[in-house]
């Protein structure tokens, strides 16, 4: 089975967290699986921006990013955040590249801009995949690497924009004709107004969540993402708990979801 696997939240920022789940994807590899890690590290990127005296804004989920803060986020996500995964799972003794979306020619990528007509918001250098090229990723899995990817990918111009994760993961999974896209969440997967989880959901009922205010926040882009990855050929899209025990394997080994999955229809 061919997956993709974007860890967010407490598995990305917790060294114990990343450690538990380094072992899981070292498992489903081992089990025969092609692996592909996304990783964000919004929390780290947002305390180095307040440690460097640098605000921190928000629009529909996605984070406003001016070049300073872009050169920052290449900094933290391709630097510090993206080679702790790499340590951890060399130090489980299994090879791992890690990569951005500039490298190989990964992922060209454009300016995102979001809202309608007049109320459209310039987000800064945010972009959205464009273009995907798997080469480097089919080269890494043909020689029993794991790739690890950092959110960030190059425009037509050669700059840098971060690119969110869920929507890089995605992309990826679509690319590559993953048969299942998993995200990592610390929500676990979609909550209802009354906390309770929602086990399923399908396609059609995602711009109704969201317009009522049950999906908010960084679950807007995510959901948005589950819905164009499932037009495509991607098989199946979960949201799962990074917390949870053996949720990866579980899942992936067991058919055991922690979460949401995201059906068509």
């Amino acid at each position: 089975m061919k997956l993709v696997v974007k860890i967010g939240g407490h598995g990305a920022d917790d060294p114990q967290g990343r450690r538990e789940l380094a072992k899981q994807v070292v498992a489903l590899h081992q089990a025969g699986h092609s692996v592909v890690v996304v990783h964000g590290g919004g929390k780290m990127l947002t305390r180095t921006l307040e440690r460097l005296g640098m605000a921190t804004e928000f629009h529909q989920g996605l984070r406003v990013t001016d070049a300073a803060t872009r050169d920052v986020a290449m900094m933290v996500l391709a630097g510090l955040v993206n080679k702790q995964w790499v340590a951890e799972l060399e130090t489980l003794r299994h090879p791992a590249v890690g990569l951005c979306g500039g490298d190989g020619g990964l992922v060209r990528a454009r300016k995102l801009t979001v809202g309608k007509n007049g109320d459209r918001r310039d987000l800064g250098y945010v972009g959205r995949p464009h273009k995907v090229n798997t080469t480097i990723l089919n080269l890494a899995l043909g020689g029993g690497l794991i790739p690890v990817v950092a959110s960030l990918g190059v425009s037509s111009r050669g700059e840098f924009l971060n690119i969110n994760a869920d929507d890089l993961a995605a992309a990826l999974a679509v690319a590559l004709h993953a048969d299942r896209l998993v995200y990592l969440t610390e929500s676990g997967g979609v909550w209802d107004a009354e906390k309770r989880l929602l086990p399923v959901i399908r396609v059609g009922d995602i711009r109704r969540l969201i317009d009522k205010g049950i999906a908010r926040d960084g679950m807007i882009p995510k959901l948005l993402s589950c819905a164009r990855t499932l037009r495509k050929n991607v098989g199946e899209v979960d949201i799962l708990s990074t917390t949870a025990p053996k949720v990866l394997t579980r899942a992936i080994q067991h058919g055991e979801v922690d979460g949401t999955r995201i059906v068509k229809g």
